[in-house]
């Protein structure tokens, strides 16, 4: 930090003092090194003065009509605008006691009539260095300050990101794991009811290899947003694969009914609402959290993975069974109009 003064043409001193011969002995002082000097005949009128036009340096008698040195002090030390202004006091009185209750009260320096102009000089200069190397302290701290701000919130975004799957917005897997954990074992000690949802895309592979990565990557944002629409803040929504979505979820009753049936309403809703060339559609797997057992967050998606690909290969089922039926229903239409020509 560099120990420099503003030049005495920048440096405004208050002289408050009811001695006439004082202030002209003090003036000529100060105003032979340059610099700028306002004076008051007491105490009052100090006070304005520093309030409306705060001086770099306050020098301040004791023995004074109506108000004394030490009121002064006191209301300039109770006041946001003057507290940071130093005040020498400069006084007759030369008991230890009275040196002590100026120091108590916030002067920084005592300086003893009849003074030496060598030692005001001293002492001036020394309570303005002071005041810049605090001021240059107060910057720096400030710019420290923030410097770590900004740097907190460059951290946290950057673990935002980490946690965070780029293309959907919601948790990845490393993200689930750090929250989902966390929200199990609260679950866990507060015996409050949770369950656990595994959402698998139906067709994204035939949909990338058909109509390109790019419609794909639409599929997964909307299948995002239709999760975010369905489930609350408060839930953990993350992708974990490619495809496949997981959703943590803490709710007040054992019944999973309402979000289940609400994530068919929105997609249904979805589907309706775009006119895409293909059909949003997803396969879900539900698990209750077993509390009063030993279960890891990984065992409750394994145990909602199984029960989502047994919808899928009922889904699948069905889908064949459509088409069987379909295909039957073609060709006896073929064969009868077959017979027909015959």
């Amino acid at each position: 930090m560099a120990n420099f003064l503003k030049s005495p043409s920048e440096t405004n001193i208050l002289i408050v003092d009811d001695a006439p011969d004082n202030l002209r002995l003090l003036i000529k002082i100060l105003e032979s090194q340059g610099y700028i000097i306002r004076k008051s005949l007491n105490g009052r009128m100090a006070l304005q003065a520093a309030y409306r036009h705060p001086p770099d340096l306050i020098l301040l008698d004791i023995f004074m009509p109506e108000m004394n040195g030490f009121e002064v002090c006191q209301q300039l030390k109770a006041s946001k605008i003057t507290e940071q202004i130093p005040i020498i006091f400069i006084s007759i009185l030369d008991q230890i006691n009275d040196k002590v209750h100026a120091f108590e009260l916030g002067g920084q320096d005592y300086i003893t009539k009849p003074f030496q102009e060598l030692e005001v000089l001293m002492r001036v200069r020394n309570q303005l260095l002071i005041k810049q190397q605090y001021q240059q302290l107060l910057e720096q701290n400030q710019r420290l300050e923030h410097e770590i701000q900004e740097r907190l919130k460059a951290e946290a975004e950057v673990r935002q990101l980490s946690l965070t799957d780029e293309l959907t917005g919601v948790y990845n897997r490393r993200g689930f794991f750090l929250l989902g954990n966390q929200q199990f074992k609260i679950a866990q000690r507060t015996q409050m009811f949770c369950c656990l949802l595994f959402v698998d895309l139906d067709g994204l592979k035939q949909i990338n290899d058909s109509l390109g990565h790019k419609i794909g990557d639409r599929m997964l944002l909307d299948t995002a947003q239709l999760l975010k629409q369905t489930f609350r803040e408060s839930d953990i929504i993350a992708r974990i694969g490619g495809d496949e979505f997981v959703i943590l979820v803490s709710v007040y009753s054992r019944s999973t009914d309402e979000f289940y049936l609400r994530l068919q309403a929105n997609l249904e809703r979805y589907n309706q609402e775009h006119n895409y060339s293909y059909k949003l559609s997803i396969s879900v797997g539900v698990t209750q959290c077993a509390l009063n057992e030993n279960l890891s967050l990984e065992q409750l998606i394994e145990e909602a993975d199984k029960l989502m690909y047994e919808q899928k290969s009922a889904k699948r089922l069905v889908d064949q069974t459509n088409k069987a039926t379909q295909f039957c229903e073609v060709k006896e239409k073929t064969s009868d109009a077959y017979d027909n020509a015959s």
